[in-house]
């Protein structure tokens, strides 16, 4: 089975054009991302897909036209309920980035799925605030060290159970759709509707980082990469 990675919330990067929309400086911006995400999915011997944004600018995972305030494709609240722009986008400025760091991204992902042979395992890779927010349902909960979110639709139960052995053999925590399901994320469910297996994987920042000063922490992130090598090398085998 071939293997994909997708990296859509790492980038830091507010381009210029952008920067006089933010209400936010953007080192708060930087805590609501998926902050030290490629050092954790930026694998060896795997292609990899990441942003050439900050998902402030667009949100790679949720749909193109899911315009709602709050976190949709344009994020106008943090997930705190914190006011992120100066004031609303014009129709102009919301396409502005949407076609320069949404359609991009698309573009090459079409180009992963129809270069890539079959069969195809696509792992969406994440992190999350070791606490629930309030967005979330969960605000103020300790949060397991992994969730696999599953979403809806088609699931390759072999690879998800795979993935649920070799963490919990690892010392980690895992939990299925617990504390996000997945429902929203487009990417997943884009790659399963052109025929690959795909699965998005939420990492607890609290294993590889220190939340507060986003430093991190080099030997539980190679932990981490050592075991997603050796399961994506099993994925390989299928």
């Amino acid at each position: 089975m071939n293997v994909l990675i997708t990296i859509p919330h790492s980038s830091t990067l507010i381009p210029s054009e952008f920067r006089g929309e933010f209400l936010l400086k953007a080192e708060h911006m930087n805590k609501h991302l998926d902050f030290g995400t490629e050092k954790i999915f930026d694998l060896p011997g795997f292609p990899v897909l990441k942003a050439t944004a900050s998902r402030f600018v667009a949100d790679l995972n949720r749909e193109r036209d899911d315009l709602r305030p709050g976190q949709g494709v344009v994020i106008t609240e943090t997930w705190d309920g914190e006011p992120v722009l100066n004031e609303g986008l014009s129709p102009e400025s919301v396409e502005a980035r949407l076609s320069k760091h949404y359609d991009s991204f698309y573009m090459k992902l079409d180009s992963y799925l129809r270069g890539l042979g079959r069969p195809l395992f696509v792992l969406d890779g994440h992190s999350m605030d070791s606490r629930g927010s309030l967005v979330s349902g969960d605000s103020g909960k300790e949060r397991p060290d992994l969730c696999l979110a599953l979403g809806k639709g088609r699931v390759n139960e072999g690879i998800v159970s795979m993935f649920e052995r070799a963490f919990r053999e690892a010392g980690y925590s895992v939990g299925r759709n617990n504390p996000y399901s997945g429902e929203r994320a487009k990417i997943m469910h884009y790659c399963r509707d052109r025929g690959a297996d795909s699965l998005e994987l939420e990492v607890n920042k609290k294993i590889y980082m220190n939340e507060k000063t986003l430093e991190l922490n080099e030997r539980a992130a190679q932990k981490l990469r050592g075991v997603l090598l050796r399961l994506l090398d099993e994925v390989k085998e299928l």
